[in-house]
């Protein structure tokens, strides 16, 4: 093996992100970053099909995920700052590679393709996949991780952490929390990578003014609040609150205008489409003829009964579907053909949005919705028109869901203690409420225009 040296690299986000050779835990991290199954991340859209609406969303869950580490270092910095004498460096390291591996377990269009596996009542998210990479003794990272602590025990402790649902102490904050380095990374990557413009983020101003304090997490069985389980985490100086309501609107903007973008839910929902139908034709006798794919090819081992083992996941990327989609558009299967073909040229089904019925009116909403459910049933049942109920934002709003968990909420420090920040900003409180959005992807347009215009087809 080499010697080791400092590395850098270069990130339009953060900068310099330097991997000091002075530091061991820098050069694990370089190390980690080397191994297959990391480089992999190079394969995988941070935004998955993203780009389709905004040509240069376009970077990785790799550079998302070294940026991650980055950010994961300065909160470290920051606990040791505040709680002085009771830093644990050991659960600080834990915290940090575990930041730098959170995503390492993402498949190809990662939610589109936990959709396809949730459909088929195999449903694995990706963090248990992570889990999963860091624990499986015949890979490359944890021989790395247990190298990294005497007598070993560091891969389990990060993992952990990772898949802990509950905090229980300040460390966890680092990788799950309303400020964790996850949510700093991506809002201010996916601003920049997709040029909107709405949402700026003050992040050095906040980062100056990040305190460690307890909350509440756990409601008290008695009356009294102070009884509740308590855990420290970050919270924000006063000073720090409009920057802390533009933090959040940034990324209630950012749901809205990119992540739950309608034609960027149209494709997911057509690849989701694409792919369960190889998962279908993929426990036939003739998966190659039908689908147009060898009989080798990763998606097919790994869709068909058996096939989903952590080898065969590795062999998953973005690169890998769409590099199949040639192949698919000339495969026997003419629902699988249209489909591949219709992605391939960009022609994409036709979206209706309930909103267009009364945007402010959500019963009238309802109504048309409960119409076009029951004049399009058939076509629902067949996916000729696909309904997505599944997008809904809200200030605490995250990719994937929502999670209105204490830990999650962002807090601001008050004279009696931390507030959660709807407590203090009226500008935040009205944004507190979920909005839900209803929409339909017609295969034709002609269906759409029925939707959209019932009185059409009477006439």
């Amino acid at each position: 093996m080499t010697e080791p040296r400092t590395q850098r690299l270069r990130d339009p986000v953060h900068g310099l992100i330097v991997f000091r050779e002075s530091e061991m835990l820098d050069r694990l991290a370089w190390r980690l970053i080397d191994t297959p199954e990391f480089q992999r991340l190079r394969r995988i859209r941070q935004l998955g099909v993203s780009e389709f609406v905004f040509p240069s969303a376009t970077h990785t869950r790799f550079a998302h995920s070294v940026g991650v580490f980055h950010t994961a270092r300065s909160l470290v910095k920051i606990i040791k700052r505040e709680i002085g004498a009771d830093f644990d460096p050991k659960r600080a390291e834990v915290a940090v590679i575990a930041a730098l591996l959170h995503d390492v377990g993402h498949g190809p269009f990662s939610h589109a393709f936990e959709a396809v596996q949730e459909s088929r009542d195999t449903e694995k998210r990706h963090e248990k996949w992570t889990a999963e990479i860091i624990s499986n003794p015949d890979g490359s990272i944890r021989p790395l991780l247990e190298a990294h602590w005497e007598g070993g025990g560091f891969s389990e402790a990060v993992g952990e952490l990772l898949e802990a649902d509950d905090p229980r102490d300040v460390y966890h904050a680092i990788v799950s929390s309303s400020f964790d380095a996850d949510r700093l990374d991506y809002l201010r990557r996916d601003r920049l990578m997709t040029g909107t413009g709405a949402g700026a983020i003050d992040f050095d101003w906040l980062m100056e003014h990040v305190r460690v304090r307890e909350i509440i997490v756990e409601a008290p069985d008695s009356v009294d609040p102070d009884e509740g389980v308590k855990v420290p985490t970050f919270c924000l100086d006063p000073k720090a609150l409009p920057a802390a309501e533009q933090f959040l609107l940034a990324r209630y903007t950012l749901h809205e205008q990119v992540y739950f973008h309608k034609t960027t839910r149209c494709v997911e929902h057509m690849i989701a489409k694409l792919l369960r139908r190889v998962a279908r034709l993929a426990e036939t006798k003739e998966s190659a003829v039908q689908t147009g794919l060898p009989e080798a090819h990763p998606l097919l081992r790994f869709l068909r009964p058996g096939g989903e083992t952590l080898p065969n996941y590795l062999c998953l990327d973005d690169l890998v579907v769409l590099g199949a989609m040639q192949q698919m558009s000339e495969a026997k299967d003419s629902v699988l053909r249209i489909l591949a073909t219709r992605l391939r040229e960009r022609r994409l089904y036709k979206t209706l949005d309930v909103r267009v019925f009364g945007h402010k009116d959500e019963g009238r909403q309802r109504l048309a919705a409960r119409r076009i459910d029951a004049e399009f049933k058939t076509k629902i049942e067949n996916e000729q028109v696909i309904k997505d109920i599944g997008a809904a934002v809200s200030i605490y709003t995250q990719i994937g869901g929502d999670d209105e968990r204490t830990h999650k909420k962002l807090h601001i420090l008050d004279a009696k203690g931390p507030l959660e920040i709807v407590d203090m900003s009226a500008l935040i409180r009205a944004l507190a409420q979920k909005v839900q959005f209803t929409r339909y992807y017609f295969e034709n347009e002609s269906d759409r225009e029925l939707a959209r215009n019932p009185r059409r087809r009477q006439a």
